[in-house]
């Protein structure tokens, strides 16, 4: 009961009252606790602490009771545990931190066809995809999120899609669908008192914004998450716009603004000690730093970045980086770092990103052909996944089953996918969606 009212503190952005609670559930475990209390203590406290108290200690809580989900079959299968073992990895943002717990709490609640559960889930999980490479597959897991919770009447859910929906389609360069999410996402925070998308969604104009070459408006909109976290005295340096707001005042000419941003929350990220916001802090760093300095900060960055599956923000260091080698006349390193990061942006559809790297890289002397959309931008987020069940194994049946359709109707989104991919068999998809990392 303390973890669950712990939980509807971090819904509603208020970490004091979130920490309060979570203390005194971990106060109140008895030596001989069982394993499922000892986990949801513990995840809970850690999640806590890493809101707003002391991110390092709520760190190391969040893995001790990762590593006990891990060592514990039961506890993966219970249901109840479903949205702590799916939220515990996302606050890590690590590489290897329990991500097998993500898939396995989806299953979970497929299987049982838990429809309660799967909007929070789900949204859970599209939220690790869209922090990841899976983009397309986050979309459509945000989609089916968000319809099931509207079909249940779960505001909470619908909102929590709504915003992470906005934020993807944002960083795509989908504008009309981002406004239009991001309002009714807005809307009901209001309504429900569910600050924490709040934070997110203007997040998300803000990403879009940036994407469109409008510094000024980025700035307005990260300054407004500033202060939102400020209010709710939210101090997880994950949800910082401080790097973004570091490089759109760096656009802006307000050089000395952009250093004191940076330094604010390479503080924060020191402190919290997780490579996610350490790569994040050492490339703001690198974007304000004398001509001399500025190599060896992105090179950390880039090193930091690859202990997180984080491809996007990968990718924008890598963009960061180039654009400062081309400032400073090294064209030839320039572009090694500028064609990476065009790929990377190129592969998951960032298509405002995409075309600021084209940008640079034409500007140091190369041009190269565009690469078109991925086959399985193709597919419907249906049809997506649809054909990732089918191709991870499941039968027709367990498929309809999972989803909440009929047999037939399963069928029928199957002959569409083979129609658009030119394939015959579900090996074949299999093939097509490895190879394009889904």
């Amino acid at each position: 009961m303390l973890a669950e009212a712990a939980n509807a503190c971090f819904y509603a952005g208020n970490p004091a009252e979130m920490l309060v609670v979570a203390e005194r559930a971990r106060a109140v475990l008895p030596a001989d606790a069982s394993p499922r209390a000892s986990f949801l203590a513990g995840s809970t406290v850690g999640m806590a602490r890493i809101l707003g108290g002391d991110a390092a200690a709520g760190a190391d809580a969040v893995h001790e009771a990762i590593k006990l989900a891990e060592g514990s079959p039961g506890l993966r299968e219970d249901l109840e545990l479903v949205p702590w073992l799916a939220m515990a990895p996302l606050f890590l943002r690590e590489t290897r931190a329990g991500r097998s717990l993500l898939e396995d709490a989806l299953r979970t609640a497929r299987d049982r066809a838990a429809v309660g559960a799967l909007p929070l889930l789900l949204n859970l999980v599209a939220r690790d995809q869209a922090a990841t490479d899976r983009w397309a597959v986050a979309e459509a897991t945000y989609l089916e999120a968000i319809e099931l919770a509207r079909e249940s009447g779960q505001q909470t859910g619908l909102v929590f899609g709504l915003a992470g929906l906005a934020w993807l389609q944002a960083r795509r360069g989908r504008e009309q669908d981002c406004r239009a999410r991001a309002a009714e996402a807005l809307r009901l925070c209001d309504e429900l008192g569910v600050r924490l998308h709040e934070v997110w969604t203007t997040a998300a104009l803000g990403d879009l914004e940036f994407g469109l070459g409008n510094a000024a408006g980025a700035a307005a909109h990260f300054e407004q998450q500033q202060r939102l976290l400020a209010e709710l005295a939210i101090t997880d340096v994950d949800l910082s716009p401080a790097p973004e707001l570091a490089e759109a005042y760096t656009r802006l000419g307000r050089d000395d603004e952009a250093r004191e941003v940076a330094a604010a929350f390479t503080a924060a990220a020191l402190a919290k000690g997780q490579p996610w916001p350490l790569a994040r802090a050492l490339r703001s760093q690198g974007l304000a730093a004398a001509d001399a300095d500025f190599p060896a900060l992105f090179d950390q960055a880039i090193r930091q970045h690859a202990q997180t599956l984080d491809a996007f923000e990968t990718a924008r260091t890598l963009l960061a980086y180039g654009e400062r080698l081309r400032r400073a006349r090294n064209r030839v390193l320039a572009r090694e770092q500028l064609r990476a990061a065009l790929d990377s942006f190129e592969h998951r559809g960032a298509g405002p990103w995409a075309d600021r790297a084209s940008a640079e890289l034409a500007a140091t002397g190369e041009t190269r052909m565009r690469r078109g959309p991925g086959t399985i931008d193709e597919l419907t987020p249906q049809e997506l996944q649809i054909a990732l069940a089918l191709a991870g194994g499941r039968t027709t049946r367990e498929t309809a089953a999972s989803m909440f359709l009929s047999p037939k109707t399963v069928e029928y989104h199957l002959r569409h996918v083979y129609q658009k991919l030119g394939i015959h068999s579900r090996d074949e998809l299999a093939r097509i969606l490895a190879s394009e990392g889904h």
